[in-house]
């Protein structure tokens, strides 16, 4: 018997139920190794610190956990990926075809996996004992839902104040 559940509770599965099915749009490696993809419409922005002009109906991602993107039991990209620099990373995870989604899950309470209809998963791992999310969700009307091994599931609104 284990201390935490693995089961995504049916609240939280409902509140990022509209991103199952939906197609990427946008993937990006960003500054200190985050990882950042859009799935569903392309919606415009003018953020000046985006190097894209548009973000996806629904974003996934994690600013600091560790990462990988799995197809065929090879890591095609990850986080901890040997490289000289940032943009090479990037580089490598915008060559990447990504699909649609298909499911979210929990492998552990560390562990999060998005799997895409190719096969594809991308994986988020908490590597501290940091209490910070390892994964986030945006999604439309300002969703917010993140993750964190210390704090469980969080659902707000992105457009308020966080507590």
């Amino acid at each position: 018997m284990t201390d935490f559940d693995i089961n995504i509770g049916a609240s939280t599965r409902s509140a990022f139920s509209g991103i199952i099915g939906k197609r990427c749009c946008r993937q990006r490696a960003g500054e200190y190794k985050s990882l950042s993809l859009g799935f569903g419409e392309k919606v415009p922005h003018v953020r000046k610190k985006s190097v894209d002009s548009f973000s996806g109906e629904w974003e996934i991602g994690t600013y600091s956990a560790a990462w990988r993107i799995v197809k065929n039991g090879a890591i095609l990209c990850g986080s901890m990926n040997p490289v000289d620099s940032n943009e090479e990373l990037e580089q490598q995870v915008d060559a990447l075809q990504l699909g649609i989604v298909m499911s979210i899950e929990m492998l552990s309470k560390f562990d999060i996996r998005i799997a895409l209809d190719d096969r594809t998963f991308v994986e988020f791992m908490c590597a501290s004992n940091d209490d910070e999310n390892v994964f986030h969700i945006f999604g439309p009307d300002h969703l917010f839902l993140g993750y964190s091994p210390a704090h469980g599931w969080r659902l707000r609104k992105s457009n308020e104040p966080s507590l």
